[in-house]
């Protein structure tokens, strides 16, 4: 067993919640030990851009660090890489460890995130993902070998891998169960827009149907689609969404559902244990009900904002605006706030058609959400209006102004 003073806090997962909870602590005022645990053994990396400039990039670019070692060393942070959670003892409170250890803890901050769902083939295998470090390896050995990539899912992550890998000059095919990507994100027009932008840059989209199995072959992978459509494949990478990493914490005694539950805070059911980023499962007031955010901003200002109430022993609910951005072809979607099913979509300024818009998203003349291109400046004040609680009409008049 690894001893620890009364007052150790240990973070499990080197995550961008992970690390803001760490840095959050130490701004609270927290003075004692802090050990961060991570399973993979070059953690702490800049997650959004493997799907985006680094696979893109024409060399071979490592993942830039979340922190420095001197970032760690001056805030006094152990991180220790290798060393995966496997299991939570809560009465002796003790973590157990990939090594075999056991870790003591007076205070515990769940920041594991999430992992790519897999995809598995007739044969058993499961197909690439990238979620990882070794991910993007993967997949650059896959572009390198220039053969035609199908891409199963039409989300953010496979529609950024198909930007870069035709950044590449490979033929590139995306499969989505819906008729146009992201429209339940972004309202219709945008993602009719985007869908075009996709053709337009030479990437064949195959939408409207959802993969119901991939049979391997010789040569290759015959996909299956629940129209009754059989298309080969010479590669195939899978984005079909992720699940929280909470499978060490089964039978713990922390409350579960689609994630760790916790409160306004951060706080679960378990005192001492705290939950940051992808993994925690957090109240909505606009729903009525806990969900999970699994955006990089969010799991950093969630982190800090969890990590400084764990500090302080305060109760301050978490409010932040949602945001996530997402590069494709050159072209930079800010997506703010939410858009909310039933929500109208709104163009308060430019033209979706030219790629330089502002498209508002509302119902019953409330202000939900905004998706953004080309008119970065316009941000800021959406953000203060979502906090707010403006209406569209406020929104249309600060796009006048």
């Amino acid at each position: 067993m690894t001893s620890a003073t009364d007052d150790t806090v240990v973070i499990v997962g080197a995550s961008a919640a992970g690390l803001a909870a760490a840095d959050g602590l130490r701004e609270g005022g927290f003075a004692g030990p802090i050990v961060v645990l991570d399973e993979e053994s070059n953690p702490g990396y800049d997650r959004p851009m493997l799907s985006k400039g680094l696979l893109a990039a024409k060399e071979h670019i490592a993942p830039a660090p979340l922190r420095t070692a001197d970032h760690l060393a001056d805030r006094r942070i152990d991180l220790l890489a290798g060393h995966g959670a496997v299991g939570l003892d809560i009465d002796r409170r003790l973590v157990v460890t990939s090594w075999g250890e056991t870790i003591e803890w007076r205070h515990l901050v769940i920041a594991t995130g999430v992992g790519a769902r897999p995809l598995v083939t007739s044969g058993g295998a499961c197909l690439p993902t990238l979620r990882t470090r070794a991910d993007l390896e993967t997949a650059r050995t896959l572009a390198a070998r220039g053969r035609p990539v199908t891409l199963i899912g039409a989300g953010f992550i496979c529609l950024e891998v198909a930007a870069a890998l035709r950044s590449h000059g490979l033929e590139v095919s995306v499969l989505g169960q819906l008729d146009l990507p992201l429209a339940p994100f972004v309202g219709d027009e945008v993602a009719r827009w985007l869908r075009d932008l996709h053709r337009a840059h030479g990437t064949t989209l195959e939408l409207g149907a959802p993969t119901v199995a991939v049979v391997e072959r010789v040569d290759g992978y015959d996909i299956e689609l629940s129209d009754g459509r059989v298309l080969q494949a010479d590669t195939v990478l899978a984005g079909i969404g992720s699940d929280p990493a909470t499978e060490w914490l089964i039978g713990s005694g922390v409350a579960l559902d689609a994630g760790v539950v916790t409160d306004a805070a951060g706080r679960t059911n378990v005192p001492g244990v705290w939950a940051t980023g992808d993994v925690a499962t957090v109240p909505d007031s606009h729903l009525g009900r806990h969900r999970r955010f699994e955006h990089w901003t969010n799991a950093v200002e969630h982190g800090r904002h969890v990590g400084i109430n764990l500090a302080r022993g305060a109760d301050n609910p978490y409010t932040a605006v949602p945001y996530v951005w997402t590069e494709q072809y050159g072209r930079t979607l800010h997506l703010i706030g939410e858009r909310r099913p039933g929500d109208s979509d709104i163009v308060v300024e430019g033209d979706v058609a030219s790629g330089d818009f502002v498209v508002a998203h509302t119902a019953d003349g409330d202000l939900h959400g905004a998706t953004i291109c080309g008119r970065v400046r316009v941000l800021r004040n959406f953000k203060k209006l979502l906090r707010s609680g403006a209406s569209i009409d406020a929104a249309r008049a600060a796009a006048t102004a």
